[in-house]
């Protein structure tokens, strides 16, 4: 795996000529480099632990208060700068980098999703009192603090590996003993990262240390520039969507899709750019054949 996440990591910079210097870094700078890529099989050898929890302990409103810099999504970053609701129940490029506002979270159960299943509800906002959209994810879990997060934008599962629960959730913490008030959460090459709070002052003034700390013991940050967390405006002045206003511009969201879909129907539009996309990645051979039987022809 490294070979191939080091051939793409360089190819990207090398396509796209992505200014790194703006977070700080340098990439044709030789020592920088060299760190670079000891950061990267260091990443890889040492994947953080997920921490198993019931889906019950962490329903309800949460603030995202972090972000990984680099988003690997090039068709859709807006959709990085999230409020998000939680309902119990990735590889591209954000070369933009934009800043989130006023990210929160809502979860809820979802029992279609299996045992310890649930859902999420984004509003995304990227700039300041600028537009909102709504996103929905679907999560169903797959191992000890692992799920696949389905998505309405994509027609392949994500990751959502919850790494640390805090300040006081473990493995082996007693009932009693159990204070969540943090979620870290990333995906197996530790390539996006997410921290979620239930209070955002709360957490900068009291947890943001002991995350900040973990966070660098894994492996975010530092010269692996792409996943350093970046903090999200969770200022006063902010004004965070209710649960019921989720709904209701979800209500509107599918209502407006369904219309462009039937209108899409009419003009005889049979396949999206994606779905024409998902149609090849099922089987890429015969796509090909039937490529240069066009050509040829």
């Amino acid at each position: 795996m490294f070979p191939q996440l080091l051939f793409y990591f360089i190819s990207t910079l090398l396509i796209l000529n992505i200014n790194i210097n703006a977070i700080g870094e340098n990439p044709w700078d030789i020592q920088n480099f060299a760190e670079i890529i000891s950061g990267i099989g260091q990443m890889i050898q040492n994947p953080a632990e997920t921490v198993d929890v019931p889906s019950a302990l962490i329903m309800g409103k949460w603030f995202q208060v972090y972000k990984a810099s680099v988003s690997f999504d090039i068709n859709r970053p807006q959709m990085y700068c999230a409020v998000s609701y939680f309902y119990k129940a990735s590889v591209s490029f954000d070369i933009n980098r934009p800043q989130m506002y006023c990210a929160v979270s809502y979860f809820k159960p979802n029992s279609v999703m299996g045992e310890d299943g649930f859902s999420i509800e984004l509003i995304v906002q990227c700039l300041k009192n600028g537009p909102i959209e709504t996103f929905k994810r679907d999560l169903n879990k797959v191992g000890t603090g692992k799920y696949w997060m389905y998505t309405e934008e994509y027609f392949y599962p994500r990751q959502f590996y919850i790494i640390k629960i805090g300040p006081k959730f473990g493995n082996d913490t007693q009932v009693d003993e159990i204070d969540i008030q943090y979620i870290v959460v990333t995906d197996a090459s530790k390539l996006s990262l997410t921290v979620y709070a239930r209070e955002a002052m709360l957490f900068f003034k009291k947890y943001n240390k002991e995350v900040m700390d973990f966070l660098r013991e894994k492996g975010f940050g530092g010269k692996l520039f792409w996943n350093s967390p970046k903090p999200i405006y969770q200022g006063n002045d902010c004004d965070w969507p209710s649960e019921r206003e989720v709904f209701a511009r979800r209500v509107l969201k599918n209502y407006e899709h369904n219309k462009k879909e039937a209108a899409r129907a009419t003009t005889n539009i049979t396949q999206t750019p994606s779905e024409a996309f998902a149609e090849i990645m099922k089987n890429p051979q015969q796509a090909i054949q039937q490529l240069m039987q066009q050509n040829f022809n």
